[in-house]
C-alpha cells in the first residue's frame, strides 16, 4: 500500500535589518533605520551624515532638551564610536541608558547657551552605580585635560567609548582616559546623542558588542 507523505515548506523572509542585541552600523543613508529614532528637531540625512539645527521653540517645548538621536541595542559591554561636528553648540551629551541613566559624557561650552543658567558648568562624565533619580545624581568625573566643547567647535572629532567589565576607555579626539566604576557593568539598552544650541552633524556611528 502506498502512503502519501505531504511535505510542508515554510518560507522565512531573510532579515535585512539587525535585531535588538546585535551590533549597530548607521551610515545615515536615510531617515529610516530599524534601531534609530531622531527626535526634537528637523533631522536631515544625506551624504552619510545626520544633521540638524537646534530650534529654540522646540527646545522650550521639550523642557529645555535639544535634538536627540537614540539607538536601541544591548550596549551593556562593547564599543560605541562616531564622528561629530558641533557648530556653536552649548553642549553635546552622549548617554548610555538602562534602568534610567547609567553613564554620560557631557561636553559643555560655558560661553554659549540659550539661557543664562546654561552658561555655567564644565565638561564632565557621570556614572550611576544604581538607578538614577532626583536624589541620585551619580558620581561626577572631570579628569585632567578633559575637553571643553569650545575646543571642538567647527571640527570633526572622533568619539569612542569602550566598555569591558567595570572599566571604560574614553577617547575624544586626542584625549583619552580610563574610568573604572560599577556603572560600567550595569545593563544598558539604549545609546543617545543630544545637543543644545547651534548646529550638529554626526557620521560613522557604530556599536560593536564584546
Amino acid at each position: 500500500m502506498l502512503r502519501l507523505v505531504m511535505t510542508c515548506v515554510v518560507s522565512i523572509p531573510f532579515l535585512t535589518t539587525p535585531l535588538f542585541g546585535m551590533d549597530v552600523i548607521d551610515a545615515f543613508a536615510s531617515s529610516d533605520h530599524s534601531q534609530r529614532e531622531a527626535e526634537r528637531g528637523d533631522w536631515q540625512f544625506h551624504d552619510g551624515m545626520a544633521s540638524v539645527v537646534a530650534d529654540p521653540e522646540l527646545y522650550k517645548k521639550y523642557a529645555n532638551h535639544g535634538p536627540i538621536l537614540k539607538w536601541t541595542v544591548d550596549c551593556s559591554q562593547g564599543i560605541t564610536s562616531f564622528d561629530m561636528h558641533p557648530s556653536e553648540c552649548q553642549r553635546v551629551v552622549f548617554t548610555l541608558n538602562g534602568d534610567g541613566h547609567v553613564f554620560r559624557i557631557s561636553l559643555i561650552d560655558p560661553e554659549k547657551g540659550m539661557t543664562p543658567f546654561q552658561k555655567k558648568g564644565k565638561s564632565r562624565m557621570i556614572a550611576w552605580a544604581e538607578k538614577s533619580s532626583k536624589d541620585n545624581k551619580g558620581d561626577s568625573f572631570q579628569p585632567k585635560g578633559f575637553p571643553m566643547l569650545g575646543t571642538l567647535n567647527n571640527t570633526w572629532t572622533t568619539v569612542r567609548v569602550s566598555l569591558q567589565g567595570e572599566t571604560a576607555m574614553i577617547t575624544i579626539g586626542d584625549f583619552q582616559t580610563e574610568l573604572t566604576h560599577p556603572a560600567m557593568k550595569r545593563e544598558k539598552k539604549q545609546i543617545t546623542l543630544s545637543f543644545a544650541s547651534g548646529r550638529f552633524q554626526v557620521r560613522n556611528f557604530a556599536y560593536h558588542a564584546k
